[in-house]
């Protein structure tokens, strides 16, 4: 570990040192592994100075993959994975001297993932200093430069990605993003993404891996671009007013609720959160508590046998006619008539 580290247990210096907190920067503590431990940087050590040369790989237990033009060719023609395909894909730990210049840029898009130290990258931006639990996406034929901290050179997770649908996540792209290193942050859930892509194509380039490395992108780049979503699926609570009442709905979709239940279970005024909810799901809280409803009705309608009426009563209907409206209207078919087309394909 870097001299200039220092570990602090239970908000207690450990060992002596001079600098003010507000000279330090706080860096992931799951990264070391232990509860309760914290590791600090000093900002000094965020050196932003560009060498004058360095390594562009080769270091100590890196693991790195690059695809041939043949294999990339094989990818670009493949209809199941052409449109978002892994071009390059490596780990650099403890990564000292790095270095890459590159006057033209590439042909795909570049995302480095800060685990540990520290870093810099230049565009026509400006110069982003990346550390840990921060992430930057270099666009497709962008001209850059990015290199280690000279006192604390950065261990990073790195991926070209390219594809038509690239394109789509481009409100992502040159711009520096932190993710927070709570206890709910599932950064290690990300890191196993990256190694089990880095894992399957170290295995070979057959027609199989190469589809799993590619689909299971999809997956890797969602956990960087929702991450509110990645840490919900697992049973964290968000922090978004909005995934808050979408849960609400979920776990009482027996009822029924209004807007001013939705907007009192976030602690917010109604208008203020009905504007916020149609801004991010694009219907009303209540719509959207219908559809919910409305689904959970398909699903018990196909896999149970139940009948319309009782269906309605576990949903919070007391009129089964009313329900038979709401669902023909949302569906487009009466729960009758879709009872009967389901039981027509399990044939």
């Amino acid at each position: 570990m870097s001299r200039t580290l220092r570990l602090f247990k239970n908000n207690e210096l450990i060992k002596n040192s001079k600098q003010r907190f507000n000279n330090l920067l706080l860096m992931d503590e799951s990264m070391i592994g232990r509860k309760n431990i914290k590791i600090f940087i000093l900002k000094k050590d965020l050196d932003s100075t560009e060498p004058i040369d360095g390594k562009t790989d080769s270091f100590y237990g890196a693991r790195s993959v690059v695809m041939t033009k043949r294999q990339l060719s094989m990818i670009k023609k493949n209809p199941l994975i052409r449109g978002l395909y892994i071009s390059d894909i490596g780990f650099y730990p403890h990564a000292r001297n790095h270095y890459r210049k590159r006057k033209n840029g590439v042909s795909e898009n570049i995302l480095i993932y800060c685990i540990e130290g520290a870093g810099s990258i230049s565009t026509s931006n400006g110069v982003q200093q990346l550390k840990p639990n921060e992430y930057f996406i270099i666009p497709a034929y962008e001209p850059h430069k990015y290199w280690a901290s000279s006192r604390i050179p950065w261990s990073i997770y790195w991926i070209h990605f390219g594809g038509l649908h690239s394109f789509l996540f481009k409100e992502f792209f040159s711009k520096l993003r932190s993710i927070d290193p709570n206890a709910e942050a599932r950064i290690n859930d990300r890191i196993n993404l990256f190694n089990e892509l880095l894992t399957t194509l170290e295995s070979g380039f057959s027609i199989q891996n190469l589809n799993y490395a590619n689909l299971s992108l999809n997956n890797l780049l969602a956990s960087f671009f929702f991450v509110e979503t990645y840490r919900m699926v697992k049973g964290y609570r968000s922090s978004n007013p909005v995934d808050q009442c979408i849960l609400f709905m979920q776990k009482n979709i027996c009822k029924n609720l209004r807007i001013s239940d939705f907007a009192k279970h976030v602690n917010l005024s109604e208008s203020h959160f009905s504007m916020i909810f149609k801004n991010q799901t694009g219907s009303s809280p209540l719509e959207y508590f219908i559809n919910v409803k409305m689904q959970e009705a398909i699903r018990l309608l196909t896999n149970q046998s139940l009948k319309i009426k009782e269906v309605a009563y576990i949903l919070g209907y007391n009129d089964p006619y009313y329900f038979t409206r709401i669902f023909t209207k949302h569906i487009g078919s009466s729960p009758s008539s879709f009872i009967k087309i389901s039981k027509r394909k399990m044939k």
